[in-house]
């Protein structure tokens, strides 16, 4: 996320009233945060022409990532022109969008951690989650969305068609928001925003904590309105259906007190902390960078996971103090490996 400086320098900069505004605001945009490719061409007809499905098609790269809990994820990522515009679309829309004060996920200044904090010292931790989240946001809702921010109609039909992508269902043709692409985040955040004042207004009506990362919802309470068919769960599954989300319910998870309670990772209790394997995995992670070959991936791991943890548990907790004196000891006077290029060589043809 871009500082909040530069988004407020932005504010001041679009135009979303017209085509011709938001050509000016992406030419403003696109120099400001250095997209220089794509600047001195933009016009209208040039945001047109992704209207039609198979410019956005062919400027799409599908690839699968493994998911923490088994499985694969599919991965649409935009590339070359597409993205460069996605990427300065991204920073208007950020630059326009005033986040919920539910909305952790993919807001300045909050993360995993200020999202945890919400929750800290609860006797009941309610964890869901929103199946198939960011193609479940068609274009239609982001139209929508678009023109409650202040955009005009006409731009917002456009800018919705730009950032979703088109996929089959049965016999007819579907645009959502594809999970890969520079603005998914922000409009995804922009089209819940009635999704977080509602579920504010049950939280509030039964006396919860509520948040959202993404699509990791969590409800908190000292006390219990969490029976199964009680009037909380019922109001709660009106409005996810009336939003025209689905629940996963396999991850579905009452944590009570006592037992371990996590939110979007981070363990919660009397403060924020990582689970114990966290910390074991880190100090093998450690281990392995003193014992074998060093590698930028392997560093790069490592820095991650020691970055994380500052985060979560401050500078000066012991257990990361010290697993930064063996971090710097592991690397100490290293350098890291380049991995050799595989060379083409050319078969010889049989004389």
């Amino acid at each position: 996320m871009r500082i909040t400086g530069d988004i407020l320098i932005m504010k001041e900069n679009v135009d979303l009233s017209s085509l011709s505004g938001l050509c000016k605001s992406i030419s403003f945009a696109g120099s400001y945060i250095g997209v220089m490719p794509l600047v001195p061409t933009i016009d209208e007809y040039k945001l047109k022409k992704y209207r039609a499905l198979s410019a956005r098609l062919s400027a799409y790269k599908e690839f699968e990532i493994p998911k923490k809990s088994g499985g694969t994820r599919k991965i649409l990522a935009p590339s070359g022109e597409l993205k460069q515009l996605m990427s300065v679309l991204n920073f208007i829309l950020n630059a326009i969008y005033t986040p919920t004060d539910s909305a952790m996920g993919f807001v300045c200044e909050r993360s995993v951690l200020t999202n945890a904090n919400h929750h800290l010292n609860q006797n009941y931790v309610l964890n869901l989650d929103l199946s198939d989240f960011f193609p479940s946001i068609s274009s239609q809702k982001v139209e929508r969305a678009l023109v409650a921010e202040g955009a005009s109609p006409l731009v917002a039909s456009l800018i919705s068609t730009i950032c979703t992508f088109p996929r089959m269902e049965g016999d007819h043709c579907v645009q959502t928001l594809p999970q890969g692409a520079p603005t998914s985040p922000v409009l995804s955040n922009i089209c819940c925003r009635s999704l977080d004042k509602h579920l504010t207004g049950l939280a509030n009506r039964f006396h919860l904590n509520y948040t959202r990362y993404a699509d990791d919802i969590t409800f908190s309470s000292n006390h219990n309105v969490y029976q199964a068919d009680g009037e909380f769960w019922l109001e709660l599954k009106r409005i996810i259906d009336a939003h025209h989300f689905v629940l996963n319910e396999k991850k579905t998870r009452l944590q009570k007190r006592g037992a371990r309670q996590e939110v979007t990772g981070v363990t919660v209790g009397v403060k924020a902390n990582v689970s114990r394997i966290y910390v074991k995995n880190l100090r093998a992670t450690i281990h392995n960078l003193a014992n074998i070959p060093l590698t930028n991936h392997l560093l790069n791991v490592a820095c991650g996971k020691l970055n994380y943890l500052r985060m979560i548990k401050g500078a000066e907790d012991p257990t990361y103090r010290s697993l930064c004196v063996k971090f710097n000891l592991a690397i100490k006077g290293r350098v890291p490996v380049k991995k050799k290029k595989k060379s083409k060589r050319k078969s010889k043809l049989p004389s």
